[in-house]
């Protein structure tokens, strides 16, 4: 215990930075007309500005992870820190969309470096509550976004909130020089230069097949509850025919449930094998969209949102996330740019979807839902093989 105290501001400058990441997700949606008055910009292209975050993602995601093992996880969450900044500044002050879609690059490159140094950070100082401390970064994503819109009310200037967050960014910048953080794990060799291994190979997680299904993992997860939380106003618009403000609270339910399943999947962790805890949420689920879709009605619609919210965007991602590096302990930086790449596509494709998906309808509505559903199922069974595959590893998901 002792330990993990002693690492209390490492948690501190991780948990800090997600919160202002938080808020930095929802700034150009919260500030969307203003921002594109601002940029002289339409909503459809309001839209490409926010796929401008995925494609920063994808350039930086896979080399972020070398760079974090390389140079260390502070020296990594500080680039994270001045990209948020020069993001939220960037989008702020731009007059235009071409220094708003280079701003919004930049947030992606947050993503990058944030990942790969936030949780391999939280593994090399918590090594025996990484689940737990994992899905407390989703817990700071999720307040925040909670508090965000009640402060954009009350103030309607975007670039006031953004000078606002930087001041919030220097904080964590002064807190995150002066903390002291764990060792990272390295890999040892032996005589011949190899890895060394202390099972046989039969015993041992392969990259090539047990990393691979956990990444795609991640990507299938992420899938399920983004484009779930794009479109669920648009389930209770065309296909409820409900009004627009009515449409939106599908979302609200969805948020609360993330919210407080991001305390009850910390502490289910610790007592539940983690792969299985992945199976049983990814099966509720899928049980939730299947529901919305073959009998669409508003109670359908708000079960579905309760069953996304909670069972898929509650922080059951960075679970997977800890069985990954628990399979493959040594460089946690690159591992993790591994599992955050397909995600990285995720954020990407899906807002420029939604840019083009402007007529929408009941039938293009619950042709997404059924994709998102299928692809729900594929969690199901990505997880069932890595449960049957876990029984010969010594360490176990």
């Amino acid at each position: 215990m002792k330990q993990e105290k002693s690492y209390a501001g490492v948690a501190a400058s991780v948990y800090l930075h997600f919160a202002v990441v938080g808020a930095a997700t929802l700034f150009i949606s919260q500030y969307r007309q203003i921002l594109a008055s601002s940029w002289h910009a339409s909503e459809t292209q309001v839209s490409l500005v926010i796929a401008m975050v995925g494609l920063g993602r994808i350039i930086t995601i896979l080399f972020a992870g070398a760079i974090s093992d390389k140079i260390g996880r502070k020296k990594t969450l500080l680039i994270a820190l001045l990209s948020d900044a020069v993001f939220l500044l960037g989008a702020a002050f731009a007059s235009n969309i071409w220094v708003a879609g280079i701003a919004a690059m930049f947030f992606g490159a947050t993503n990058s470096f944030g990942d790969t140094a936030g949780y391999p950070a939280l593994a090399d100082a918590f090594p025996t509550k990484t689940a737990t401390m994992n899905s407390f970064v989703k817990a700071a994503m999720q307040v925040m976004q909670m508090l965000f819109p009640f402060c954009v009310k009350l103030i309607n200037n975007p670039r006031i909130t953004a000078c606002i967050l930087v001041l919030i960014i220097l904080l964590d910048v002064v807190i995150t020089l002066k903390t002291a953080y764990a060792p990272q794990a390295v890999e040892k060799k032996d005589d011949t230069g190899e890895t060394e291994t202390h099972l046989a190979d039969a015993q041992q997680p392969k990259l090539a097949i047990d990393g691979l299904m956990i990444i795609a993992l991640g990507f299938t997860l992420c899938f399920t509850f983004y484009i779930f939380s794009l479109y669920a106003p648009y389930y209770g618009q065309y296909v409820l025919n409900q009004p627009a403000a009515s449409a939106n609270q599908l979302v609200s339910w969805y948020s609360i449930a993330s919210l407080i399943s991001v305390f009850v999947t910390s502490a289910l962790v610790t007592k539940v094998k983690r792969l299985n805890l992945i199976l049983v949420y990814s099966i509720i689920t899928a049980l939730g969209l299947l529901f919305m879709i073959i009998s669409p009605s508003l109670v359908a619609g708000e079960v579905g949102a309760l069953a996304v919210g909670f069972f898929t965007a509650g922080g059951v991602w960075q679970v997977g996330l800890s069985v990954l590096t628990s399979y493959f302990p040594q460089s946690h930086g690159k591992i993790t740019s591994y599992y955050s790449f397909a995600p990285a596509v995720v954020y990407f494709v899906a807002p420029l979807v939604a840019a083009f998906v402007l007529k929408a309808n009941a039938a293009s509505t619950l042709m997404v839902f059924w994709i998102t559903a299928i692809i729900t199922i594929i969690s199901v069974v990505l997880a069932a093989i890595l449960i049957v595959r876990s029984k010969k590893f010594a360490i176990k998901g």
